[in-house]
Parts: structure tokens; sequence; C-alpha cells
């Protein structure tokens, strides 16, 4: 299992996310906004907010609840990045 050191957001719902292999990329998780867990991402300032958590790529809810998304997923997901 891949773990994250590094995330940034970027325009677009995508995120620049560095693992701890060393490898950097680029994910699009616009996808994600579809789903009521997520949706609250839909408000940039929110989005732009990620941290990250035991590895994990981390927001915090509008109730305070931290929701995350699986590093391994956006590894598969993710293209290469700078």
């Amino acid at each position: 299992m891949r773990t994250v050191t590094k995330v940034s957001p970027l325009p677009g719902h995508r995120l620049s996310v560095e693992f701890d292999n060393g490898e950097k990329r680029i994910s699009d998780v616009s996808y994600l906004l579809e789903k009521p867990v997520f949706s609250f991402l839909k408000d940039p300032r929110r989005f732009a907010s990620v941290y990250l958590e035991c590895g994990a790529v981390t927001w915090k809810d509008l109730d305070g609840n931290e929701v995350d998304i699986c590093p391994d997923k956006l590894y598969a997901d993710g293209v290469p990045g700078q």
C-alpha cells in the first residue's frame, strides 16, 4: 500500500500528489463530487483545505469529520506529474 507524503490542490478539482516511493502524480478527483460524502468539496475553499492524515489525502467535512481518499486509488488513477 502506498502512502502520500505531500499533497497540493490544483484547479479543476485535481491534486498534485507525491508518494512514498518519490513519484509525483496528478489526480483528477472531480468524479468524487457527485458522491454525497464528498459534495462539500464543490466549494473551492474547502477543496483547498486538503491535508495529510496518516499518509492519506484528507479533508474535514461540514460537520468536522475526516473524509479521505485511498492512496492506492490516487496512485492508480493519477498521471505522472511534476
